[in-house]
């Protein structure tokens, strides 16, 4: 079983402002999102917690891990996605023109190349043991590609990456779960209050390998 964390609010969230792989901390509400994340994680029995290491996501999951007495390892693969020179600006400054040219082609604006980002989550999906009750703390882009490594574990399409930036809502401190990897019937749900739901748009997973 695997859960899925986003690290809680900074003030470069609540600016709207593109972090990227800039090391932004959590702020208080960020620091009492992860707190309460580990109160509703408290009943599923974690074994591991494994985060990204830069220091929103770290904070995250060491207020998570300290509260559940659980040790956290840190993974450079789960950083959020290198948003080059974009880091920084508000999302409201940026014009359609330039979104638009971000997702043709990344590496003009010295960000890192969506397929490069892929696959160092992939890798770090294909690492870890699905018999274990992970918890895994990371960052809103990585778990859009998380979604697209569910869809089809060995090609990375750009569309169906830009259709999740686009309209898949990952909350800061949001929990998602994947279960019955091994299954034809896969799924993977979000935490609301006490109870999962379907994540809309990802009804059914494929098939492990």
């Amino acid at each position: 079983m695997l859960y899925l964390v986003r690290h809680g609010q900074t003030d470069w969230n609540l600016n709207g402002q593109i972090q990227g792989q800039s090391d932004i901390p959590l702020n208080d509400t960020g620091r009492t999102q992860a707190n309460n994340v580990a109160d509703k994680l408290s009943r599923f029995n974690l074994e591991y917690i494994i985060s990204s290491d830069l220091n929103r996501a770290a904070e995250t999951a060491q207020i998570i891990g300290n509260k559940l007495n659980i040790r956290v390892e840190y993974d450079a693969r789960l950083r959020e996605y290198d948003f080059g020179t974009l880091t920084g600006m508000t999302r409201k400054r940026l014009d359609p023109r330039s979104i638009e040219a971000f997702f043709t082609n990344p590496t003009y604006f010295d960000a890192e190349p969506f397929e490069d980002a892929f696959i160092r989550v992939r890798d770090f999906m294909e690492s870890i043991d699905y018999d274990k009750k992970i918890l895994v703390v990371t960052h809103g882009g990585v778990i859009n590609f998380v979604l697209c490594y569910f869809e089809d574990r060995n090609n990375f399409q750009p569309a169906a990456y830009l259709n999740k930036c686009l309209h898949t809502k990952i909350d800061n401190s949001a929990v998602l779960r994947v279960k019955n990897l091994e299954s034809d019937i896969s799924d993977l749900t979000i935490l609301k209050n006490t109870h999962f739901f379907k994540l809309p748009q990802f009804y059914k997973l494929p098939k492990s390998k």
